[in-house]
């Protein structure tokens, strides 16, 4: 088991203001912020007087202070921080093993990561990748608290979270990916992949091209998709059967 590297992330408050101003009115027109901003709270008028007012760095408390709120506002900074730096990316971050980002962590990479192995998330721990994320094996948050991933693009085996993925393109899990619940919503222009298990959830995908999607509260049928017995908490069991099998290597 490894840890993700953790350092704050300078920002260029010059690079934040150009992105944003390059990328607003496409923000202005998205499904994903729009169609249900009355609703949770977000308003573009909050979001310029936070993208002018821009943290110095980004760490867990000043990333919260920022980007607090309903998850439109992590996402649309997403989009602006993706749109700011990747073209400065030049060299993708390369882990292995069980990777773990650890409770209330705030890494930002400036680039692409890829992880041949599983990626843990903690309590609290709030990521972004202003690349490509490729999780060779699971992407897990462990237990009930908040977490929140983001990148340009997100790629994993398998999934469970009760926190937020947010993908400014596209979320692509071939296994299965169980979203639980109903707090926090995930984002992204296309989701993609075998098995997904969202019925406690509001996530917002533009398309979803999936084997199959359980969207209704069934938690009997969640679990038979999910290969777990009728009576477990499909929560605990699944994550705990992702990382055991990845253990095992039975895969």
């Amino acid at each position: 088991m490894s840890r993700w590297p953790e350092a704050n992330f300078a920002l260029d408050r010059t690079l934040v203001t150009e992105a944003y101003r390059r990328v607003r009115g496409t923000l202005a027109s998205s499904p994903l912020l729009v169609t249900d901003a009355a609703e949770v709270g977000f308003s573009f008028n909050d979001l310029d007087r936070r993208m002018a007012n821009a943290p110095d760095s980004l760490d867990g408390e000043s990333l919260w202070a920022w980007l607090d709120g309903p998850d439109q506002y992590r996402w649309a900074a997403l989009s602006v921080l993706v749109d700011a730096y990747e073209p400065m990316s030049t060299k993708a971050l390369q882990l292995a093993g069980r990777v773990v980002v650890p409770a209330s962590g705030t890494p930002v990479i400036a680039g692409d990561v890829h992880i041949d192995g599983d990626l843990i998330l903690e309590d609290q721990a709030m990521v972004f990748v202003l690349g490509r994320l490729t999780v060779t094996g699971s992407l897990v948050a462990e237990g009930a608290d908040y977490s929140m991933i983001g990148a340009r693009d997100i790629a994993c085996r398998d999934g469970v979270t009760p926190g937020e993925v947010l993908a400014v393109e596209a979320i692509r899990c071939p296994g299965t990916f169980l979203f639980w619940n109903n707090d926090y919503s995930s984002r992204a222009q296309t989701y993609s992949g075998g098995v997904l298990v969202d019925f406690e959830r509001h996530n917002m995908f533009g398309r979803v091209e999936v084997q199959k999607r359980l969207t209704d509260w069934d938690f009997a049928a969640a679990a038979r998709v999910l290969g777990l017995a009728e009576d477990d908490d499909i929560t605990t069991a699944y994550a705990a059967k992702l990382l055991h099998a990845d253990a095992q290597g039975d895969v």
